[in-house]
């Protein structure tokens, strides 16, 4: 997982690569992108942008990913993601292949990230997230999910 702010980008990833080139799409262009999907390079790179209101923790779900590395940016309003270094979570809801996702049980010690504008979060396979919580009260967000396959 990386957390930062979109200054220090270059420290992340060579320029040219897959993760490099979602960071630079939702920095420059995603603000003026339509909702919805967009295709950058096929299903290797691909954005999706949707706006909706942030939601109770309790009502948010753990999820975490196979094949893609997820970008995510808010590009209006602000919400929490929360990330937990558990393994072995109990499964709510199995691995669909098509979607890339998987739901989990809430694990018992989690960690908090502020997001709003000008800052990114970067989840591997492996990590971990419950994003669209609120962060101080209900908020209307734009956001932007960069997919980078992982191959």
């Amino acid at each position: 997982m990386i957390y930062d702010r979109f200054e220090n980008l270059d420290r992340y990833c060579r320029p040219g690569t897959r993760l490099h080139r979602a960071l630079l799409y939702a920095r420059d262009v995603a603000r003026n992108a339509a909702d919805g999907r967009t295709d950058i390079d096929g299903d290797r790179l691909y954005a999706s942008v949707a706006a909706y209101e942030t939601k109770p923790r309790e009502e948010c779900r753990f999820e975490a990913h196979r094949k893609y590395i997820d970008v995510q940016v808010l590009l209006e309003g602000e919400e929490c993601i929360d990330v937990a270094l558990d393994r072995d979570l109990p499964v709510l809801e199995a691995y669909d292949g098509p979607k890339d996702v998987m739901f989990l049980q809430p694990p018992r010690h989690v960690a908090s990230l502020p997001m709003r504008p000008g800052v990114f979060a970067v989840f591997y396979p492996h990590d971990i997230h419950r994003p669209g919580c609120r962060l101080q009260g209900e908020h209307h967000v734009r956001k932007i999910v960069m997919k980078a396959a992982v191959e």
